[in-house]
């Protein structure tokens, strides 16, 4: 057996070596398994090659395997790709095999005999074929998890190779890695494995293979590796870190946030300031799982992260905030210091700018009655202790806690031990400096110690438990009442004497207050113990002092800033169960309210996980293959808190509807006489008897112990067992707890009287929810939330009901998350007990409570959707305007606002264009939607662009700047060297006797400066006296505006009252009717027991009835009858035996009939139990083949999604390969680029040798032309020195000539230099006017295409109205039809109801009027029968008349007995009947609402038709007013052509200009070289101003060409604001048209709803004709008998009679 191990383990085979030949032909490979032999052995061959390797050694064993290996791999693969090849060498091993055992014979055949060795050779040859026959070859297929009851193992998956038979369906054979035994397992018990580079992956979905034992082991590998947090999709999961864990991590670094917790911080802050919506934070799990702790990191890394606007949340205040609640809101259990005993809401406002605004607290659900109960190994809430612990002497003497009571009702202790004491004084020190932090006055904490001393003191004063309420240690009481401010009697009447106050109150407000009893707000409710009033005292004065606490620190972090949106953190008590403790005892009621929250939240992340994304693909058509998981917590949810708020009477055989315990608990706390055991009946009569399987328990299960059931939380994986004993005492109304707000708000002490005071503001029923108050926006409307919860029918009916209370807060809970987008972190328990277990080594993960926890939060399901979905969706508009910048040719095409575009069709585009592998995404009808990573991926794009974007822009900004402070630095050196230019001058004219006149005389000019100012401040004040009068008028409006709306919110507050009122009447009856029907239930089976009753004793009658004619019988038989009165009484007694023997028959009837029924009972039995155990076995194959089938979905999910991520990489290699080709390409055309240049380089070159050579050429000709103007020049110089010789002229002429010429030359320059700037006027004016041209072109071009979409949306706006109207007039007269259908129904079946009412009465009162007919004819003949025996003295006589009289008794009997059941059908016939009528009465009702209905629809019809007609007046207008725009743009064009006309006249006038410009400066040149007269100097002046006249003129109209270019601008701008107004409505016409569909809609469902409720009337009627059918059948059967009793009868009358007659004969 050791050899056979060893070869399944080490897999080798049993060929031996021969002498010649290589290792590598005589082994097998080493990865192939040989199974053993039938019968445990093994073949001789593989012996001998372990004895072989034993002999070589361990070191030369592992070198002959290493080169047995290489070759024979080689020839496997080979073998597997060419089967044919695999056969010949397989029959070349079995040649070999055959020689060497041959040899072996001979060897066998010199030792031994020659007979003996011929029998050894022929037995070995037949043992060598069996074995070569029947040898099985395995080979390993890779590795696989084995999955066991209590864990799992790694291990490796063998599979045959050719040849080898297979293993049976669907089981497989595994070699386990741990020790190496080879098994056979189902195949359901493996699941496939990792990589190993995937066992610490950072996301559960990176997985290859998802399964349970790979997340397990990638939670386990983490954890070991101290990375205890790991992301699951978009959530997180949390495991706890162990003690020691956390010690050795201590060193590292204290406070850090872990990085998974940052990164989630840090995607809600951007989810939330991207989409502007409101993010929650919403931890799971089980209790002491760090779900608070977890809250605190997320909360301490937004603050540190974001910042704060005004330090009114900072880090220090957020951890403030924590201690003071770990205070007040935890209490110690044995594995937890700071186990939280309530919900909150905390939640942080940001601004537009994304820092921290604000925050806000918001508690509920407190474990109040903590205070005075707790279990015995856990404590009340920890600041008792604290307190006790760390107070100082003077506040211990004001709060008389300087002597300690040595016991405590309430259990309130302070520590004992040393180690308590220092650890609870070091707490309260932490607890008094963060109130120090979050602003409490040393007034607040003193009020909060004396609240907190009085509720001690109430526990140390205990209460009498014999004889009258009152406290059993009067100076306890009176401590209490001394710290509370209040008297010892006041504070005993508050606990005690609540309903003498009540009383009081009763008669003081009179019939107000009889009107509040009679609607149930002022009932006393159910009485109360003492016990339970000083319990009920002190949870109320640790309730108003814990919600008081919350408003302080609400106080503290509060702002009035504006906000953007908000960050919550919901924190809540983890699942609770006593047995994850090692606790034999039960839950209580509020750990079932504890866990009742964790189910809600666990459904609410059940339906945004699962049923909304699936619902929001169904809708868009996105096809998913992924099916919801059948098992919800939604079931146990029901079990606790679902209702029925359906008004029915008391039907017979009708069973009550479901209810949820919290509802069955509250209705009997309110029914007299009833009990726990009660509620427990009717809990487990409703959901015990539910069908269920073994994946999906039953709900709810009775146990073995009294009072007490257990509740399937957790998905069935977790249930927890309840004891219901004692909790009539936490669900019924307590009013000293009522009262316990009243003494704090009228103590006589003011730091307990002002700090309590603004709590008498808060409605009675929202006392129990902390943080209502808020002055932000945000906290606002998170408290409207609470409210409205709050405010509903439901609370004010049952104000004082705790079970409501509970449903109610439940309810505001996750109202608040429903208000913004969830992101849940998992918090997961590593093992049961983390405290109370040492490990030494590596920290484990206990698998059963992992894989517990992993079920009930769906988390591989959530996962698996994760995965095969699409988590990341966008509008379609959204998703383009986001995206659009990756691809500019997109953004190009519908980057314009005015063109209309098909967003599905863009995005499709877009999609084509960012090439994304196709199977990542998904277009629907109105989203688009990604696979994971592709939105990642794109942001990144999009942010790598963008940052480049902003780069530049950030450059070209700072460059901008940069200049602007150059130009302001070169003012700045301007005006300085202006001011030092005037500081010279002013130092220049100092000492000028006409400056200091100068200075003398200014300051008599300041009054014409003040008269200015006076002037200009008048025109200010009239200015600001109209804009004064403006806002009055506006602020008038306004005042009249909201008193208008003041009103509207009077009429509106009024009329919710009114339906308040109704809704609590309605409720009210609700509740007297569920009262009656439990009421009439009980009678009936009352009833039936005493029905039960009464035919025993009838049977017992009949049994004495027949004894007595046994009697006599026997008596006739020893005693004749001699006189002739025997005769009679023998037609009597034989009368009687005739009716006895029909009686027998009748009753031998029966029992055949009985014993047919028995014997067809047994058969159905049998066949019953057959069903059911082929019921049974069906439901284990089913369940077998689900988990196949989900096994199977899994790995085809897990293969889909590795398939999907190869095809994304090769899609991304594809894109490498073509950017790669692309680059290629443009390499490629560069270099022919770079060839192409070379040669224009060359053309270039040649090019310009030759111009260099012309150009050579043209100097040479230059140098030449330069010589002969030299030659000029030097003949002008001799004419110049001819023309110098000296003239007589007159000296004044020729200085008025130079003067003359040298003013000349200035207006010529100055001509020239005005003729140069207007020439840069008029081309700018040229350039302006071309751009403005083609400005209107474009824009003519545009408004032509909007206006020809306008007209086509206007048509399709027409046809679809129309379209519509039709349909609604076609729907309108279906609707009327069918209402008339209706109404004729009603009204046949009203007839029909009338003509049965009729039948029926009729029928039953005949046969009244006969039974009462046949009954005084009973009483007659029983009274003659009475005379008869009071007549006869005779004992023979008398003992016949009394039996005579007993069998007419028995008649009687059966008479009355007939009567009655047919009272009790006429009875139930009318009950029938009157809920008929009801049923029909809900009919016409329902009509008369869809009648309602229909005329609002066709008011709002007749509505909507006069706005398209307004609208399509509009539009008309609209269009009117753009024909007028058309015409006058056309005019402004003609214009624009003319003025174009007369500028080019301008042009060609410039040009003449121009022209006479210089033939005017050629004549000046003349006149400088000539003597001219002074009448031609005059003349050109005179030419100059008309030029300059005319360029005037030309200014004039090229200014009035700008104006009338700004005013078409300004038309063409107005025409877009006018197209830009129609547009808008058009959308809004649209909108209204999408309101009103949606009501048809609504009304169409109103309808089927309508339709159904009438099928179930006609059903209903069905039942009841044949009720009424067998009714009459039985009728007729009872008519029957009593037509035949009424005949015996009248037998019986009439044979007295005769006697009677023949008596009177026999004495005349």
């Amino acid at each position: 057996m050791a050899s056979q191990a060893a070869l399944l383990v080490n897999g080798l085979h049993g060929e031996t070596e021969g002498k010649g030949r290589p290792a590598a032909v005589a082994r097998k490979p080493s990865r192939r398994l040989m199974s053993p032999e039938p019968g445990g052995k093994v073949s001789h061959s593989a012996t001998n090659g372990v004895a072989q390797q034993q002999e070589l050694g361990p070191h030369k064993q592992e070198e002959e395997v290493a080169k047995e290996t290489k070759p024979e791999d080689s020839r496997s693969r080979s073998r597997r790709e060419d089967p044919s090849a695999g056969k010949t060498e397989k029959r070349e091993e079995e040649d070999r095999g055959e020689e060497s055992e041959e040899k072996e014979r001979e060897r066998d055949r010199v030792k031994n005999a020659a007979e003996e060795q011929v029998g050894e050779e022929r037995g070995g040859a037949a043992e060598g074929r069996l074995e070569s026959e029947q040898k099985d070859v395995w080979y390993e297929a890779g590795k696989v998890w084995y999955v066991q009851k209590d864990g799992f193992s790694l291990a490796t998956e063998l599979k045959p190779d050719e040849g080898t038979p297979d293993l049976p369906e669907g089981t497989a054979r595994i070699r386990l890695d741990s020790d190496g035994t080879v098994v056979e397992v189902e195949e359901d018990k493996i699941e496939r494995t990792n990589p190993p580079g995937l066992e610490l992956a950072e996301d559960l979905s990176q997985l290859v293979s998802v399964n349970e034992s790979s997340v397990l082991h990638t939670l386990q590998s983490r954890y070991q590796a101290q990375l205890h947090h790991t992301l699951a999709g978009r959530n997180l999961l949390s495991v706890r870190p162990d003690a020691a864990a956390g010690k050795a991590g201590r060193g590292k670094k204290t406070g850090t946030v872990p990085p998974l917790i940052q990164s989630m911080a840090q995607r809600v802050y951007w989810s939330m300031v991207t989409e502007r919506r409101d993010q929650t934070i919403v931890p799971l799990g089980r209790s002491g799982a760090g779900k608070t702790t977890s809250c605190q990191a997320v909360l301490e890394q937004l603050v540190s992260k974001a910042g704060c606007v005004d330090s009114t949340v900072t880090v220090e205040k957020i951890q403030a905030i924590f201690t003071v609640l770990q205070s007040v809101g935890s209490v110690t259990t044995q594995h937890n210091s700071g186990s939280t005993r309530f919900s909150m809401v905390l939640s942080l406002d940001f601004s537009h700018a994304g820092k921290v605004a604000a925050a806000h607290l918001q508690t509920m659900l407190l474990e109040r009655t903590r205070v005075c109960q707790h279990p015995e190994d856990e404590s009340s809430f920890n600041v008792f202790a604290q307190m006790l612990a760390g107070l100082s002497t003077d506040l211990r003497t004001e709060l008389h806690l300087h002597q300690m009571s040595e016991s405590s009702s309430f259990g309130i202790l302070p520590p004992t031990k040393p180690e308590e004491k220092q650890k609870a004084s070091v707490a309260f020190g932490r607890l008094v400096a963060a109130m120090e932090t979050l602003g409490f006055t040393a007034n607040e904490q003193r009020a909060i110690w004396h609240v907190l001393a009085g509720i001690y003191h109430l526990g140390a004063a205990g209460v009498c438990k014999v004889g009258r309420k009152q406290f059993l240690r009067f100076q306890c009481a009176q401590n209490a009442a001394s710290v509370l401010g209040c008297e010892g009697e006041e504070l005993s009447t508050a606990v005690f004497k609540h309903h003498l106050k009540h009383i009081l109150q009763q008669a003081t407000r009179g019939a107000a207050s009889r009107h509040s009893t009679e609607s149930g707000d002022g009932a006393d409710g159910p009485k109360l113990s003492g016990v339970e009033c000083v319990e009920g005292m002190a949870v109320g004065l640790y309730e108003e002092l814990f919600t008081m606490v919350v408003s302080l620190i609400n106080r503290s972090v509060s702002s009035k800033q504006l906000s953007l949106a908000s960050i919550m953190v919901v924190d809540t008590p983890g699942f609770l169960n006593p047995r994850h403790g090692n606790k034999e005892r039960a839950g209580t009621f509020e750990e079932l309210c504890h866990n009742y929250v964790q189910e809600r939240l666990q459904a609410f992340c059940h339906e945004g996980t699962f049923s909304t994304p699936l619902q929001r693909y169904r809708q868009e058509n996105v096809p998913v293959q992924f099916e919801e998981p059948e098992s919800s917590p939604a079931k146990v949810v029901s079990v606790i808190d679902q209702t029925s708020l359906q008004v029915k009477g008391p039907v017979a055989g009708q069973g009550d509807e479901p209810r949820g315990l919290l509802w069955v608990l509250d209705e009997e706390v309110l029914t007299p006489g009833s009990s726990e055991a009660v509620v427990l009946e009717r809990l487990c009569n409703y959901y015990q008897s539910q069908p269920s399987d073994d994946e999906t328990p039953c709900a709810v299960r009775r146990c073995e112990q009294p009072l007490q059931c257990e509740i399937s939380h957790q998905l069935g994986r977790d249930p927890v067992r309840y004891d219901l004993s004692g909790w009539f005492s936490r669900a019924k109304p307590n009013l000293s707890a009522l009262n316990a707000g009243q003494i704090l708000q009228e103590s006589s002490l003011p730091m307990v009287r002002s700090l309590f005071a603004p709590r008498s503001k808060v409605m009675s029923v929202c006392r129990s929810v902390g943080g209502l108050e808020g002055s932000s926006q945000q906290a606002m409307q998170r408290t409207g939330c609470v409210r409205k919860t709050f405010s509903s029918g439901l609370a004010s009916v049952r104000r004082r009901s705790q079970c409501a209370l509970v449903k109610l807060q439940a309810d505001a809970l996750i109202n608040l998350i429903k208000r913004s987008r969830a992101v849940y972190l998992h918090c997961l328990l590593p093992r049961s007990e983390l405290d109370g277990v040492d490990w030494k080594g590596p920290p484990v993960l206990e698998v059963a409570v992992m894989r517990t926890q992993l079920h009930a939060a769906q988390l591989l399901q959530a996962v698996q959707l994760y995965r095969t979905g699409y988590p990341d969706h966008m509008a379609l508009s959204d998703f383009r305007h986001r995206f659009q910048a990756l691809a500019p040719p997109i953004m190009k095409k519908y980057g314009s606002v005015f063109i209309k575009t098909d967003e599905r069709k863009a995005v499709q585009e877009l999609l084509t264009e960012l090439d994304l592998e196709k199977k990542s995404f998904a277009v629907g009808l109105s989203q688009v939607f990604l696979k994971r990573g592709v939105l990642s991926t794109l942001e990144q794009q999009r942010e790598k662009l963008v940052t480049h974007i902003l780069v530049l822009l950030q450059a070209a900004s700072r460059g901008h700047l940069a200049r602007q402070h150059y130009r302001r630095m070169k003012v700045q050196e301007l005006a300085l060297r202006c001011i030092q230019k005037n500081l010279r001058k002013l130092a220049g004219v100092r000492g000028w006797s006409w400056w200091r006149l100068l200075c003398g005389v200014r300051p008599l000019l300041d009054i014409n400066i003040e008269d200015h100012k006076f002037r200009a401040k008048e025109d200010e004040i009239t200015a600001l006296r109209r804009r004064l009068e403006k806002s009055e008028r506006d602020r008038n409006e306004l005042r009249q505006s909201a008193d208008a709306l003041e009103t509207k919110v009077t009429d509106l507050s009024s009329e919710l009252s009114d339906e308040r009122f109704k809704g609590e009447a309605v409720c009210q009856v609700l509740d007297s009717e569920r009262a009656e029907r439990l009421r009439l239930n009980r009678e009936v089976k009352e009833l039936q027991s005493k029905y039960d009753v009464a035919r025993k004793s009838l049977e017992s009658v009949e049994r004495k009835l027949e004894e007595a004619v046994q009697q006599l019988q026997t008596y006739e038989l020893e005693r004749g009858i001699t006189t002739g009165s025997g005769d009679e009484w023998q037609l009597r007694y034989d009368c009687a035996q005739t009716e006895m023997e029909f009686l027998r028959k009748r009753l031998r009837q029966m029992e055949e009939r009985m014993e047919s029924e028995l014997q067809d009972r047994k058969e159905l039995e049998l066949k019953l139990t057959d069903l059911q155990g082929k019921l049974d076995e069906t439901k284990r194959s089913a369940l077998q083949l689900k988990r196949k089938c989900r096994r199977v979905t899994f790995d085809l999910q897990d293969t889909r999604v590795l398939m999907e991520s190869q095809q994304g990489r090769n899609h991304d290699l594809e894109k490498k390969q073509r950017r790669f080709d692309t680059e290629l390409a443009q390499a490629l055309g560069e270099a022919s680029l770079e060839r192409d240049i070379r040669e224009k380089v060359s053309l270039e070159n040649n090019s310009i040798r030759s111009e260099i050579f012309k150009l050579q050429r043209s100097i040479q000709e230059g140098q030449s032309e330069l010589a002969l103007l030299q030659q000029q020049k030097e003949e002008l110089d001799t004419q110049l020195q001819d023309l110098s010789t000296p003239q007589t002229l007159h000296p004044d002429s020729a200085a008025t000539l130079k003067k003359q010429l040298r003013e000349l030359e200035a207006r010529v320059k100055e001509l020239t230099a005005e003729l140069t700037e207007q020439a840069a006027t008029i081309q700018q004016h040229e350039q302006t006017r071309l751009r403005f041209e083609m400005e209107m072109e474009r824009m003519k071009q545009i408004h032509q295409k909007e206006l020809e979409d306008k007209e086509e949306e206007l048509e399709d706006v027409q046809k679809s109205s129309q379209r519509r109207l039709r349909q609604l007039e076609m729907q309108l007269e279906q609707e009327y039809e069918e209402k008339q259908m209706v109404l004729h129904e009603k009204l046949d079946l009203e007839g029909l109801i009338a003509t049965l009412c009729e039948q029926i009465g009729h029928r039953d009162f005949d046969v009244e009027k006969r039974l009462r007919r046949d009954l005084r004819r009973t009483h007659t003949l029983l009274a003659d029968a009475q005379l008869i025996l009071g007549t006869l003295e005779d004992p023979v006589s008398n003992g016949i008349s009394k039996e005579e009289a007993e069998k007419l008794q028995s008649q009687l009997a059966e008479s009355e007995s007939r009567y009655v059941q047919a009272e009790k059908m006429h009875k139930t016939l009318m009950m029938e009947l009157d809920s008929a009528q009801l049923e029909l009465e809900n009919i016409c009702r329902n009509k008369s609402l869809v009648d309602e209905q229909l005329y609002q629809l066709q008011h709002e019809k007749t509505d909507l038709l006069k706005r398209i007609e307004e609208d399509q007046e509009d539009l008309n207008e609209l269009m009117k007013k753009h024909k007028a725009l058309i015409a006058q743009s056309s005019s402004d064009i003609s214009q624009i052509r003319e003025l174009q006309a007369e500028l080019e006249e301008a042009k060609k006038e410039r040009q003449n200009l121009q022209e006479k410009l210089q033939a005017s400066l050629s004549r000046v040149s003349f006149m400088e070289g000539s003597m001219v007269e002074r009448s031609i100097v005059s003349r050109q002046e005179a030419l100059i101003r008309d030029l300059e006249n005319k360029l005037e003129f030309q200014s004039d109209q090229i200014r009035r060409f700008e104006v009338l270019v700004l005013r078409l601008r300004d038309n063409v701008v107005r025409m877009g604001e006018e197209l830009e107004h129609a547009a808008e409505t058009e959308a809004r016409e649209k909108e209204h048209a999408q309101y009103y569909q949606q009501r048809l809609q609504e009304m169409r469902v109103e309808m089927e709803d309508l339709a159904r409720s009438e099928l179930e009337s006609s059903r209903r009627r069905v039942e009841l004709e044949m009720r009424l059918e067998e009714l009459s059948a039985i009728r007729q059967t009872l008519q029957a008998d009593l037509e035949t009793s009424i005949k015996r009868i009248a037998d019986l009358q009439a044979a007295l009679e005769e006697e009677s007659s023949d008596e009177s004969d026999s004495e005349r």
